[in-house]
């Protein structure tokens, strides 16, 4: 590793600003070596480049198995925790000049931190892609059956009702309020933007029901968030500004953990 001075000038004067830490990754263990790959069953992650700079519109998550030449990890009950903190550590740091060449390694701090945390972010970042169709489930929804069906019957929405009938609740939702319940265990902050969501699905539910088509598949009961924020942003202007606030106060906390945790050198 070596060590460089980041300079700036004002008024004619230079000045130190920073030192910055230049490495490579031979002999450490990158995040995507750290990283179990699973089967494909709650779907996958796309990461096709080790560095901060790719971070950006390299990785995202979606339902099913992508091409061949793609860098992905299938997602299941195996590395479930580890896909998250991946995503997490990926796309909440922003590229610049002097980090976009940093490689990602595996942690070196205690990732209990993070592990539930990590799992909310994944759901409501714009590079979460995760969808609901005829052809695939949504396993990251985060409501219950039940209560869908509940805000379909309210709402007379006849199509979501029907979708969830006989559906079964998704893998997110029983991790989050099943057996484990690793909702009372997340932070302050991740609550309100979950609590949030889940008052923005309960409010859109009558206008939803007036957007749904074929290609955007709304009435599907476990619709993730690149289709509900369609809706959200349509007709909860206030409301999705609100939500995307606090899933910002989310992120901003937890960015300096990337650092903290070994997953970036300073």
């Amino acid at each position: 590793m070596y060590n460089f001075d980041v300079l700036t000038q004002k008024d004619f004067l230079v000045e130190k600003i920073k030192t910055k830490s230049v490495y490579n990754t031979n002999g450490k263990k990158t995040l995507g070596k750290w990283t179990p790959k699973g089967e494909y069953d709650f779907g996958c992650l796309v990461s096709h480049n080790n560095n901060v700079a790719k971070g950006v519109s390299d990785v995202y998550l979606v339902n099913k198995k992508q091409n061949s030449g793609v860098k992905q990890f299938g997602i299941d009950l195996s590395n479930f925790y580890q896909v998250c903190i991946n995503f997490f550590v990926r796309k909440s740091i922003t590229s610049t000049w002097l980090n976009q060449n940093d490689e990602y390694l595996e942690p070196k701090g205690d990732i209990e931190s993070i592990k539930y945390d990590v799992i909310v972010y994944s759901l409501f970042n714009n590079s979460s892609y995760q969808k609901s169709s005829d052809e695939f489930n949504n396993e990251f929804f985060w409501m219950s059956v039940e209560k869908m069906k509940e805000l379909a019957d309210e709402n007379e929405y006849d199509n979501l009702y029907n979708d969830a009938r006989t559906s079964s609740n998704r893998h997110v939702y029983n991790l989050l309020f099943g057996e484990e319940r690793i909702y009372d265990r997340l932070s302050p902050d991740a609550k309100l933007v979950l609590d949030k969501a889940t008052e923005l699905v309960e409010k859109s539910m009558k206008m939803r029901k007036f957007m749904a088509d074929d290609e955007n598949h709304l009435n599907s009961w476990d619709a993730g968030y690149a289709q509900l924020k369609l809706v959200w942003k349509k007709y909860m202007e206030k409301d999705f500004k609100e939500f995307r606030q606090l899933y910002k106060n989310l992120e901003d906390r937890m960015r300096p953990l990337v650092y903290e945790l070994g997953f970036l050198m300073k």
